[in-house]
Formats: structure tokens, sequence, C-alpha cells
């Protein structure tokens, strides 16, 4: 019983079980639809990991109450800036990979000083610097330009210290989850989101924890970068596109709420293996390319509005 409790205190065993589910049925389905799709399992679960990163980020803000419209865009800015760099300034040793972390933290930054300290509606203030990571990225970048350093796509194709990469994007996914979790700040988090008004009684700085989220949230935005540079092996000013709904919808199947106080990693990850999977069944049913955006993002919404009504959240 003891066990159970420990397990229950850093994992939502209900929704952790409900990710699970939905990953599994997916993936079975896919299998059952094209049972060649066992072949390259593996490489449809490194295609989730930009996106569980991405789930990650918009569940530490969804605990404090708030959300990221700005993650996809955000992403896809911190993809092209640093494969920019190699191109056309030559950076393309160790601080290629920094270049993907120091944008993300600015964008984390900047979100978080005008939610945290400024105090703007994080929905309409990320949704306008969505608009301008869209923009600079256009700017920076017209279109998909490659190559990237071959040392760093080398890590793609061969892994990383004998570790396949998607393993090792995995291990670093838990690891970043359950140090969180493990660190007394996440209670500030949960609290922050649940009660802001008793936290504050507390003692607890309410808009320092959420400056803190989307500082959180702009480094896991660079690591998505990081993965989707290596598995794109490119820097591409669109590649944002539906990530930001998706991400939401992975950390709400996941057990956030907007209404904040909730949410695990773990069920996250599961929850964007298992949308990463139904994008890729909508292909093996052969939709038409210029369709599946259209497929996707309506089920996305879907399964949104499903999730959303029976978490009570209307």
């Amino acid at each position: 019983m003891k066990q159970l409790k420990l397990v229950e205190k850093y994992l939502n065993l209900k929704d952790l079980l409900a990710s699970t589910i939905f990953m599994v049925g997916i993936i079975s389905l896919n299998i059952f639809v094209n049972p060649g799709t066992l072949a390259y399992v593996g490489s449809i679960v490194l295609l989730a990991i930009p996106l569980a990163f991405l789930g990650l980020a918009e569940t530490l803000v969804l605990i404090t109450g708030e959300v990221d419209m700005s993650v996809g865009a955000g992403m896809a800015l911190a993809n092209v800036i640093p494969v920019y760099a190699y191109l056309y300034q030559g950076i393309g040793d160790y601080r290629f990979i920094l270049l993907h972390l120091a944008v993300g933290l600015a964008i984390g930054i900047i979100n978080g000083i005008l939610v945290g300290l400024i105090r703007v509606n994080s929905f309409l203030g990320t949704l306008a610097t969505s608009t301008i990571w869209t923009g600079l990225a256009l700017m920076i970048l017209h279109k998909p330009e490659g190559p990237i350093p071959s040392w760093y796509y080398g890590l793609f194709m061969y892994g990383f210290w004998g570790i396949p990469i998607v393993i090792f994007g995995i291990l670093v996914f838990i690891a970043l989850w359950f140090l969180f979790r493990l660190n007394k700040a996440s209670i500030h988090f949960y609290a922050s989101g649940s009660n802001p008004r008793a936290a504050f009684i507390a003692g607890i700085d309410v808009n320092k924890i959420k400056l803190l989220a989307f500082v959180i949230d702009g480094l896991l935005v660079g690591l998505a970068a990081l993965f989707i540079t290596g598995i794109t092996a490119s820097g591409d000013p669109n590649i944002g596109g539906s990530y930001t709904l998706s991400a939401i919808l992975a950390a709400v199947m996941g057990g956030a709420k907007f209404t904040g106080g909730t949410g695990d990693g773990v069920a996250t990850l599961f929850a964007a293996v298992g949308l990463t999977f139904t994008k890729n069944l909508i292909f093996s049913l052969g939709i038409p390319f210029y369709e599946q955006d259209i497929v996707n993002s309506f089920i996305i919404l879907v399964l949104l509005a499903i999730v959303i009504y029976f978490k009570g959240e209307r």
C-alpha cells in the first residue's frame, strides 16, 4: 500500500492509464491497417519526441493555470536560427546545440515576463508572440534549408554513446519530469494553479512561479527544436504547423486542466506518442497529402472536445 501511494504521489494513475490505453489502441490500429508499421515503430516514436517535449512544456504552464499558444512557432524559430548560423556563419560546433536552447530560453523569458510580471492574459499574450516568432522565422529562412552539421545528423542515424536517439530522448524526458516532481518547487506550481489566492496567503509568489514555468517551458521548446532539427536535417520556418494544438491536447490528455493544478508528464508522453501514431494512421489510410493536415486537425479538435467534456471543464 505504501508503494502504491508513493507511485500515486508522482504519477496520476488514472490519466496514465487513459493515455496508455489510447497509445496502445492507436498503435494496434496502425498495425491492423498496415502490418508493415511494425518495422518502423521506433521511427514513429522518434517523431513523437518533439511533440512530447512541447506537451511537457504545455503541461508545466497549464499546471500553474496558464497556457502557451506559441510553443509550435517557438520551436520553429529555435530550429531556423541555429541552422542559419551554421549555413551562413559557419557555427557548427557545440554552439549549434546551445543556440537551440538559448533561443528557447529567450522565448520563455519573454513570455514569462509578459504573463508573470506584466500580467498579460497568457492566451492573448502568447498568441501575439506566436505571430512574432513565426514572422522572425520566415525573415531568417524564407523556405526550408539544409544541411545541418554531419556530426549532429550522425547522432540521429547512429545514436548517442551507443544509445538509439529515440531511447535517449525518452530517458531525457522522463528524467526531466521526475527532476521536476522530486523538487519541492513543483508543490508551488500545483498550488499556484489549483488555488492562487490560498497559495499567495501561504507565502508563495504566484507570479514568480508563473514566470519560472514559462522559462522552463522555453527550455523545453529549445529541446523540442533540437530533436526536430535532427529528424528533418534542416531548418524550416513553417515546421511549427499544428504542433501547438497537438501539444495542448497531449498535455490535457495527460491530466492537465485549463483551470490549473493538475498534470502528469509521463501520461503526456504516452499521449504524444498516440497522437503521432494517429497522424501516421491518416497517412496509412491513403488520405491525399493536401487533406491530411485538415483531417489531423479535425481529429485533434474532436479529441480535445471529448477530453475537456469528460474532465468537466466546460
